[in-house]
């Protein structure tokens, strides 16, 4: 027999389940990538994304887990939380997704400190964050991350973009294609003596196109030192190498002056020529060939550090390290403004172009949310 209030608790039950189905697939993504916005501190050279209620968590990609500070009460252990992002179609934010994550205990941050933990990127079958976003949001375990060069302020041009489980990623105009898909080059990831991190081999370095150090070189690469790291074997004999690139009759403009702390070879930056703007200063360029073909190219633009009004410094420093430690490490500065695409899946770096020659930028992505 027909009953009204039966058919409106069975129409009211449906709409609640629907209600509940198109809430859940948001809360989980629905198989989207995640995108978070990466700022730079000033004062560190750390760059952060706020993936914690709306709090920064430090970006390493030395680091295969989250940590979090925990209550001394409870000791070391693990703590199970609650992280957020946005998805996203590489164009634009979508809509927000909450997912559990379990997080490692840490020492509190000191007093006052911004950032509220540490959201490891290195590779890890379980406990990074790109791990845990790939099985919690069924997505592929990879990530593109293009950290910005402005620590200045946390808004505009100080804003890169991460993208956590997967292409595209466009910057604008969109209509420049998916930059994901755009790649300098590849290069095998490799692991080096059980050490936390993405590791790729380079079969040497050359300075003007002539070669300053052989390899094979492990190479790593890191979101926590500023400058990039070579170890003594390798920092002199580049440095020798640059030095008679600069003296040379290539580049008359270079003035050496008295060098600033933590660097070695310092220069009157207005004497030094600007040949082509989007490059930076022209200064000797460093290739670092890697293994299959591939060169990461350091030019003025990511290889001078502007230190006061009048000085740019080479920004390579001495490891003070020897022995069995990667020939170097290429540290945030090399990084800054080229979109790196690290696939766990298929262990291969990826990277574009410094995005300066082509006058963009990491902060050209919209990060205004999709209508």
């Amino acid at each position: 027999m027909w009953n009204p209030k039966s058919q409106s608790f069975l129409i009211i039950s449906l709409l609640c389940m629907s209600a509940l189905s198109t809430w859940t697939a948001a809360s989980n993504g629905g198989g989207k990538p995640l995108l978070a916005a990466v700022t730079k501190d000033a004062s560190t050279s750390l760059y952060t994304a706020p993936l914690k209620d709306g709090r920064p968590l430090v970006l390493d990609l030395s680091s295969p887990a989250i940590s979090l500070p925990c209550d001394a009460k409870k000791g070391k252990g693990t703590v199970t939380t609650t992280l957020s992002a946005n998805a996203t179609d590489g164009k634009n934010p979508l809509f927000p997704v909450s997912f559990p994550a379990v997080a490692t205990c840490a020492t509190p941050p000191p007093a006052g400190a911004a950032v509220v933990g540490v959201a490891g990127l290195a590779p890890s079958g379980r406990s990074s964050f790109p791990a845990q976003v790939a099985r919690t949001q069924k997505v592929a375990n990879k990530m593109a991350l293009c950290l910005p060069s402005d620590g200045k302020t946390t808004s505009g041009d100080s804003v890169g973009v991460a993208i956590f489980g997967g292409g595209p990623l466009f910057f604008i105009p969109p209509d420049r294609g998916d930059f994901t898909a755009m790649l300098a080059g590849t290069a095998r990831l490799h692991g080096f003596h059980g050490s936390p991190g993405y590791f790729v081999s380079a079969t040497g370095i050359t300075v003007e196109q002539k070669q300053a150090v052989g390899g094979p070189l492990a190479v790593g690469l890191s979101s926590t030192i500023p400058y990039t790291a070579l170890r003594p074997d390798v920092y002199g004999p580049l440095v020798k190498a640059w030095d008679q690139a600069a003296s040379g009759p290539s580049f008359p403009w270079m003035q050496r002056v008295a060098a600033v702390a933590p660097f070695e070879r310092c220069y009157n930056s207005t004497k030094l020529a600007v040949s082509l703007s989007r490059l930076g200063y022209g200064v000797p360029q460093i290739d670092v060939a890697l293994e299959g073909g591939a060169s990461f190219l350091v030019v003025g633009g990511n290889s001078m550090v502007q230190v006061d009004a009048d000085t740019a410094c080479l920004g390579f420093v001495r490891s003070g390290k020897g022995g069995q430690a990667p020939a170097a490490i290429i540290g945030g500065f090399q990084l800054e403004n080229r979109l790196l695409v690290i696939d766990e899946d298929k262990k291969q770096l990826g990277f574009t172009t410094f995005l300066s020659a082509i006058g963009l930028s990491c902060s050209n992505f919209n990060f205004t949310h999709a209508a």
